[in-house]
């Protein structure tokens, strides 16, 4: 099995992998927007009238950030078109995360529409999990930083890097995933790697802080996780939960490979997981 390491906070490739992101010759940069976002949030004294002017200069991503902030799972009763409203409506980090995850993931748009395998599609499911792990968080009690919402929405930001640069071999993934197996068996067998090790890649290559880059190699393993345990978890059981939903990335994944420490992690039993996917499921998955 083909898998990242990591050794004195440096990301170790498998060959393969190496041999695949050596083929990328343009990939994006980080965009100026993520930029200047991540700027802000490392600057403890950033004001919502910063992050306003700086979503307000991309209209495009303006525009997407509204939508998200308009939709069900932020409790949006009446819509609003002004980001101002939007920060007081469901907060300043939520919208700062809500802006930086869309930045970042629409550089990977590859303009390919209504496939098994798109970047709506994907882009819903990455929202729709991150909203599932903030919920799953506040329901839980849980002391997790805001970040819980941006990593979810990254978290399958190398299916989109795969899907952009290795159409015609992640269609030969897709038809191996007909035959019953998981999405993450069919990877090994066609890339000998998966999703998250190439996101993991890309995390570390634009230069994005650890948390993101934790829980884009572990999700779907948060037992091998050596920091960020719990954040890891959340997302986890959101992604989930979303996968045996409508928003998955592909089609339901029956085999989903669930990681039980992660309950263990969380101190929930699997009946409280039942308990807690229905609840979500009614809050944010319809």
């Amino acid at each position: 099995m083909g898998e990242l390491s990591v050794k004195q906070g440096h990301i170790i490739l498998n060959e393969s992998l190496r041999l695949h992101v050596q083929k990328i010759t343009k990939l994006p940069t980080i965009p100026v927007i993520a930029q200047a976002i991540l700027k802000i949030v490392s600057n403890d004294l950033a004001s919502a009238d910063e992050l306003e002017e700086i979503i307000r200069k991309d209209p495009p991503i303006s525009a997407k950030v509204l939508s998200v902030a308009n939709s069900a799972f932020f409790g949006a009763k009446m819509p609003t078109t002004d980001i101002k409203n939007a920060v007081v409506r469901i907060g300043f980090d939520n919208v700062k995360n809500i802006a930086l995850g869309i930045s970042l993931m629409t550089v990977l748009d590859d303009g390919r529409r209504n496939g098994i395998f798109d970047y709506i599609r994907i882009f819903e499911h990455s929202t729709v999990v991150g909203a599932a792990a903030k919920a799953l968080s506040r329901k839980l009690d849980s002391d997790i930083p805001e970040d819980v919402f941006i990593n979810g929405m990254l978290h399958d930001i190398g299916f989109l890097i795969m899907n952009k640069y290795f159409p015609d071999s992640y269609l030969r993934v897709l038809d191996m995933f007909k035959e019953k197996q998981s999405l993450l068996e069919a990877e090994e067998a066609v890339f000998d790697f998966t999703h998250a090790d190439m996101g993991t890649w890309l995390v570390d290559k634009w230069n994005l802080p650890d948390i993101i880059l934790d829980t884009t190699q572990y999700h779907h393993a948060p037992s091998k996780a050596k920091k960020n345990l719990h954040l890891v978890a959340l997302t986890h059981v959101a992604d989930y939960m979303a996968t045996r939903s409508i928003f998955s990335a592909t089609r339901e994944d029956p085999n989903y490979p669930f990681d039980k420490a992660s309950l263990d992690i969380l101190g929930i039993s699997e009946n409280s997981l039942k308990d807690l996917e229905a609840e979500i499921q009614s809050e944010i998955f319809i």
